[in-house]
């Protein structure tokens, strides 16, 4: 256990995702209650877009962001700290030379790969991910620190995007859905027809909806490649396609626009639940279940079922809407 009372300062080593950062936020604060005093530096990985978000959280002295060349498709952290090795520890070099810490730690996320688990522990469960980070940083957290993820979101961007979305026509009596279905690299998704039919469903009924689609670069050519089509194609009634060009503040801000949220287990799922939105989550294709990852909210809902339909979708939506009222 790393005692953080008396430290001046720390750097955590942070290269996961979006949604990780995100459910890491309430240990960070933990460590900040326990030593007010204490400078936090955090290296994040530059891909993802996250230095923005993690500045506006108010936790850290310093916020740094390191390049790498690759990402395994199928992600076992001894893989992938092999492949880039090197371009970490050559950057890390270089960022110490202008900042020095009293002590670094590396966060890990998955310390063992799932086949472990399965085979030579069965019947284990698996800490939730705030749990682990809380052990891993010296900071048990209680049950409503857990549920306390921090996202700051400036004036000025979520007038820009919410002002984006309201000039919207008839965007004062509809209703603005958010859907994020596929990941870049297959692992999640929610079947493009599924979607569709959900999509279609809503449109043929007396109340007004919009859809934001939540899609980065890399899922949006695999939807073409893969399927032959896209979620956002011209024949649906969409509104508003975010593609990956935007930081995850930006996202964020998006997101908070939402009235719900309908999203796999992703970056937009997190976000959703530290925000307080009305979100459905979809745990189908991943080997996680929904009570690893969930927020013990009122607010959010989730399927743990192998073959969504559309059904499902719009059962979830309604009873969400009516457990709002």
């Amino acid at each position: 256990m790393i005692d953080y009372k008396k430290m001046n300062s720390v750097c955590f080593v942070f290269l996961q995702g979006i949604g990780d950062f995100i459910m890491f936020t309430p240990a960070l604060n933990k460590i900040k209650i326990i030593n007010p005093s204490i400078k936090i530096s955090i290296v994040l990985r530059k891909e993802l877009g996250l230095k923005a978000l993690a500045e506006n959280t108010g936790l850290f002295e310093s916020v740094h962001e390191i390049p790498l060349a690759k990402q395994p498709v199928f992600y076992i952290p001894w893989i992938f700290w092999l492949n880039d090795y090197w371009i970490i520890r050559e950057e890390l070099k270089r960022l110490f030379e202008t900042f020095k810490p009293e002590y670094v730690k590396i966060i890990y996320t998955q310390l063992l790969p799932t086949i472990v688990y399965k085979v030579l522990c069965p019947g284990r469960i698996k800490k939730h991910k705030i749990d682990r980070f809380a052990a891993e940083a010296g900071a048990m957290l209680t049950e409503a620190e857990k549920n306390s993820p921090i996202i700051v979101i400036p004036r000025d961007i979520s007038d820009a995007f919410g002002g984006e979305v309201d000039g919207l026509p008839g965007m004062s009596e509809a209703v603005l859905i958010g859907i994020h279905r596929n990941t870049a690299d297959r692992t999640r998704f929610i079947d493009i027809d599924v979607v569709r039919e959900f999509i279609d469903k809503l449109n043929a009924g007396k109340e007004k909806h919009y859809f934001i689609i939540f899609a980065d670069r890399n899922s949006y050519d695999l939807e073409w490649n893969r399927d032959g089509k896209h979620l956002s194609a011209p024949n649906l009634k969409y509104s508003f396609e975010l593609l990956g060009d935007k930081d995850s503040l930006h996202m964020a801000a998006l997101i908070k626009r939402c009235d719900f949220i309908i999203s796999i287990d992703s970056s937009v799922f997190n976000i959703a639940g530290a925000l307080g939105k009305n979100t459905i989550g979809i745990f189908n294709t991943y080997k996680v279940h929904s009570n690893q990852r969930r927020l013990n909210r009122s607010n959010m809902l989730c399927i743990d079922k192998s073959k969504v339909a559309a059904a499902d979708l719009m059962e979830k939506y309604y009873l969400l809407k009516a457990l709002q009222m």
